[in-house]
């Protein structure tokens, strides 16, 4: 079953915010909006997360799959297909401009 409920289109901003709001959804916002709209096996995702996190993979791979995606697909940011471990990002031009943001706070 492909996860991503019947969001509305273009999340609030308060919806963005509580998705911002943790640093491992936020690198995988990152990460995933750098793809250009593409789609990424969840093995790369973690794989790459892992390092630039510094979170041991299992707990990354855990957190991940069971809480961090099933949210951001919740509101429509992504589609997160857990049998297939596929990814897909569906990002917006509010959730682009508050990652840009984001990133060059985080990394300045």
């Amino acid at each position: 079953m492909i996860r991503n409920a019947t969001a509305p289109s273009e999340p609030s901003l308060d919806a963005l915010f509580e998705i911002l709001d943790n640093q491992q959804r936020r690198y995988t916002l990152y990460l995933l909006s750098e793809m250009n709209g593409g789609s990424t096996a969840f093995s790369v995702l973690v794989d790459a997360l892992s390092d630039d996190l510094e979170i041991p993979h299992e707990r990354l791979q855990i957190n991940l799959h069971h809480r961090h995606l099933p949210k951001i697909a919740d509101y429509g940011l992504i589609e997160f297909d857990p049998q297939e471990e596929i990814i897909r990002y569906q990002g917006n031009d509010r959730l682009e401009a508050l990652l840009e943001v984001c990133q060059r706070r985080e990394w300045d």
